[in-house]
């Protein structure tokens, strides 16, 4: 339940569960809650197929914060925002940012994203590039943090760790150009690369223009 202030007064870890039915702050459904991540205060919700049959909502998952939720019980629960909102500002994975830091003379990448309890950046992954940087190569499928499949990787530097990405769904026009800091973890027995970012974050970062980048000819995989 809420109070007067319509704040959470219950432990939301551990009544939130997949399942419950999501309205939303005019009452009308949403769909039910699929996922919960606790760590870090989010929920995604699968939409409800046909909600009205004057207006279509949609199919798109919705990526929603715990602090939009004023009541909560073992069945449903109530959002402070409309199903339009939901649809402008949650459609998308919360947004991610990544900055390097030199640690005892290694660069670790750190990446943030806001808290879904309180807006403020929390860490959710901090990787050493160097290890990274070694692990990737030419033809490793890349895959975002909401597992889209990229495409593969058809040229890589592996000094500045820049990978160019054949053109897939994210673009109809060109490939991609990721940068190492934004990868979460690469898969060598499977030769799958897998980024902490989502979709729409490298769309953001698509007007970077990465500078002093080589893409060598390889011809093995010297991966070690």
């Amino acid at each position: 339940m809420a109070n007067i202030d319509g704040i959470i007064t219950e432990d939301i870890r551990n009544t939130i569960a997949p399942g419950q039915t999501v309205y939303d702050f005019e009452g009308k459904r949403v769909g039910s809650v699929d996922l919960v991540y606790h760590d870090t205060g989010y929920f995604v919700i699968e939409p409800a197929p046909f909600i009205d049959r004057e207006r279509p909502f949609s199919d798109q998952d919705l990526y929603v914060p715990f602090r939009l939720i004023t009541n909560i019980d073992p069945g449903e629960l109530y959002l402070a925002v409309t199903r339009d909102d939901l649809l402008r500002d949650y459609a998308s994975p919360p947004p991610r940012a990544t900055f390097v830091e030199d640690e005892s003379g290694r660069e670790v990448a750190t990446t943030t994203e806001p808290s879904g309890f309180t807006g403020t950046p929390l860490v959710v992954e901090r990787v050493r590039i160097d290890q990274l940087k070694r692990r990737i190569a030419i033809g490793d499928h890349v895959f975002t943090s909401e597992l889209t499949d990229l495409g593969v990787i058809k040229k890589y530097d592996p000094v500045t760790g820049w990978m160019l990405v054949e053109k897939g769904i994210l673009s109809d026009k060109h490939d991609l150009m990721v940068p190492v800091t934004v990868v979460e973890d690469v898969d060598r027995d499977t030769h799958e690369v897998y980024l902490v970012t989502s979709r729409a974050d490298l769309q953001q970062l698509q007007h970077l223009e990465p500078a002093y980048v080589v893409f060598p000819e390889a011809t093995t995989d010297d991966r070690s």
